[in-house]
């Protein structure tokens, strides 16, 4: 697999001559031009329309490319028309969690995450990993690491970082060689800049024909507990540039949030905030699937607006995530999971969180063996009263009758 990932670094980095020649005899690409030009043309197209007029070095390689770029020019509009209409198509191929993993029956609780995966090893090793399912990214503007060019293009990493050893493009080329060879992974994109997100998008509506797995767009849209300081992504900009790209993708949409302790009043999921994110859904008209980001720490409080939420707005789950420094309350968890059911609600939790979480519901079980078991000891000596009753009964009516 650390090959593969290479290859792929190096498609991406090497946008001319024979790495291209190589790219186009794949049968799965488009026709008119390899996933490297399309990369290309895609970030100029964001460059072009950008307030910034910085010139980026992907479209530096556009003038590189030359010939090629000449040719794609002279492409007919019927052409261009025709390519449009099977791209979108193509985006038929994108699947939910349930349908890619049957083995999970149902029950998302059984969906394993691989977290933060935003360098080459992390992605190894976690594409490697036959227990994870879902590779959780984080996705902003940054610089690949010992690029000369200091343009900001989609990297992998998480804030404060601003550098990557991974672009977009090389990220999720590894995932689909991965699933290619039957390594089952789905994806999972978070999205911490507003500015990066239609880049982003074009870059991976380049490899829509191969996104056959599940593809999660995820960001924080709406302001949450407790007082975040942290600004929320613009809605309207950030869902339309989703459902104009990716229309059959799953929003995981999510709330900024503060933890401050488990005490704190504020630390709770209101009403209000949860008709907020609903109204949100239906003024935009979002038909595709939805997912609700929700931070265990907050749960507790929280129950009862959650299930108003699932109730409200249809084709939707919850996803709990937790920090790893935060208060967990497993019996919160099982609360929500018994009140929405396992098949509204994942588990995207610490590995340490997730133990504690199974210890709980083993205990909750062997509680409720106990409670069963001592209700079946009570039934036992009311039988027996009951039986002798009935004997001493039927022995005075033969004294009486033997009188």
């Amino acid at each position: 697999m650390a090959d593969v990932l290479l290859d792929s670094s190096s498609i991406i980095r090497d946008r001319t001559g024979r790495t291209e020649e190589m790219l186009e005899t794949s049968d799965e690409l488009p026709p008119k031009s390899s996933i490297a030009q399309c990369v290309i043309e895609k970030a100029g197209e964001v460059s072009e329309t950008s307030d910034d007029q910085t010139t980026s070095p992907i479209r530096e390689a556009t003038v590189k490319a030359g010939q090629e770029s000449e040719t794609l020019k002279s492409t007919t509009t019927s052409e261009k028309e025709e390519d449009v209409v099977s791209d979108k198509a193509e985006l038929g191929n994108t699947v939910n969690v349930i349908d890619f993993f049957p083995e999970i029956n149902d029950d998302l609780s059984l969906v394993r995450w691989a977290h933060g995966v935003n360098s080459h090893i992390k992605l190894v090793d976690s594409l490697n990993d036959p227990l994870v399912m879902m590779l959780e990214a984080d996705v902003l503007a940054g610089t690949l690491e010992d690029s000369v060019d200091t343009s900001p293009v989609p990297i992998m990493a998480h804030p404060p970082d601003t550098e990557s050893d991974l672009t977009l493009a090389m990220w999720i080329e590894a995932v689909i060689a991965a699933n290619k060879e039957g390594k089952k992974k789905g994806v999972k994109l978070d999205f911490k800049d507003l500015s990066i997100v239609q880049e982003s998008l074009k870059t991976l509506e380049c490899y829509a024909s191969q996104i056959n797995f599940p593809l999660w767009l995820n960001a924080d849209i709406l302001p949450g507990p407790v007082d975040s300081t942290t600004t929320p992504l613009a809605p309207n900009e950030f869902l339309s540039h989703c459902v104009r790209y990716f229309p059959l993708a799953t929003l995981s949409l999510g709330w900024t949030t503060r933890y401050t302790s488990a005490e704190d009043e504020k630390g709770e999921y209101t009403l209000a905030m949860l008709q907020e994110m609903a109204r949100t859904h239906e003024i935009l008209n979002i038909a595709q699937p939805v997912t609700f980001a929700i931070r265990a720490c907050f749960v507790g409080r929280s129950i009862d607006a959650l299930e108003w939420l699932i109730e409200n707005v249809l084709d939707s789950t919850l996803t709990v995530w937790s920090a790893a420094t935060d208060d967990f309350d497993p019996q919160a968890i099982l609360t929500l999971q018994d009140v929405v059911g396992t098949d509204a609600l994942y588990l995207d939790l610490p590995e340490d969180q997730m133990e504690a979480l199974e210890e709980a519901r083993l205990r909750g079980e062997e509680q409720q063996r106990k409670n069963d078991g001592s209700g079946a000891s009570n039934i036992l000596p009311i039988t027996t009263i009951t039986t002798a009753a009935l004997a001493l009964v039927s022995a005075l009516a033969a004294l009486y009758l033997y009188n």
